[in-house]
């Protein structure tokens, strides 16, 4: 049975781990992601998938006579798992100076974890030892060409014009955004993945649209939904300056584009991630070979992917009100 992050933190609270359920925790207020993406444990590095390739033809048949026979096609794929974490050492003598800079490093480790993991979804590429991201996932199907519809060119007929120029790029940009969710597997997003001034620019269009709602996350914080699907910020990299999904795309002919990406969540249905175990924190107290204080922070993830809708990108977005 797949679980959540979430579902780890209160489990490890729960059984008296109360630095592993605080590093969790720490790690889900970076990542909106981690608060929905389910998780599959197996122990081995490496998991075979059935993939789905194409759908069987189907028709009709005269009486008394048999029907063609036609069979669905499937992939086998091998999907790998890495070795996600960090060692977290504080010298002896801060320790002693303040007993809470222990936890302040904790936190902080935590954080830059979440913001290498969300990073890792999108442009992961296992080339650099990180597992593929959702990037190279929807470029491997599109170039692949047995589906194309879930690459969505949703660029202005004028390149650089904002989304929000006016009401007629505003409906525009709401018919991508619909298209987007409809070439989804089943119709169906589980959650909408975009940068920050993407969100406030979607924000803004559904305001200025009377179409915006909105719920809040398990953090309180609000979160925009449209058509049931919730709008999340990928947000920044560990250097809390570049945005994991960048600014200056090129693909629909302009200079400062951007990306949307959808993805529907479910365990050998869809996409879900695979791990070893949960995340695991270990306090090794004072080791020998350094004066330090140290936390050993361990996840061996990866990602699956059954069915290739499972993924979908609209690109050429631009999130402002101008023409550049």
């Amino acid at each position: 049975m797949a679980v959540t992050l979430v579902d780890h933190a209160m489990q490890s609270a729960n059984q008296g781990k109360e630095v592993q359920s605080l590093i969790a925790y720490w790690f889900l207020e970076e990542s909106n992601l981690a608060q929905i993406l389910p998780f599959a444990s197996n122990l081995q590095l490496a998991l075979q998938i059935t993939s789905m390739n194409t759908l069987p033809t189907i028709g009709t048949r005269k009486v008394n006579a048999p029907f063609s026979e036609s069979s669905g096609t499937f992939e086998q794929k091998v999907e790998g798992k890495y070795i996600f974490g960090h060692e977290i050492d504080v010298d002896t003598v801060l320790v002693k100076a303040d007993p809470s800079e222990r936890q302040t490093q904790r936190e902080m480790s935590a954080h830059a974890m979440a913001f290498k993991f969300n990073d890792m979804f999108i442009n992961g590429d296992p080339a650099s030892d990180e597992f593929k991201g959702i990037k190279m996932r929807v470029d491997d199907v599109y170039n692949a060409g047995t589906y194309t519809n879930n690459y969505i060119d949703a660029g202005s007929a004028t390149p650089n014009r904002g989304m929000l120029y006016d009401t007629t790029d505003r409906q525009y940009f709401m018919d991508n955004i619909s298209k987007l969710i409809d070439v989804t597997v089943g119709h169906r997003s589980s959650a909408l993945f975009m940068n920050s001034k993407m969100y406030l620019a979607f924000e803004a269009c559904f305001r200025r649209e009377n179409v915006l709602r909105q719920d809040k996350d398990m953090f309180g914080r609000i979160i925009n939904v449209y058509q049931d699907v919730p709008l999340l910020r990928i947000g920044v990299k560990a250097d809390q300056s570049t945005e994991v999904i960048p600014l200056d795309e090129d693909l629909s002919g302009g200079s400062e584009e951007t990306s949307i990406y959808s993805v529907r969540f479910g365990e050998k249905m869809y996409l879900w991630g695979l791990q070893q175990e949960p995340m695991t924190v270990n306090d090794l107290g004072e080791v020998s070979d350094a004066p330090v204080y140290r936390d050993r922070v361990q996840w061996v993830v990866g990602l699956g992917v059954a069915n290739p809708m499972s993924i979908a990108r609209a690109y050429g977005f631009v999130p402002t009100n101008q023409v550049s």
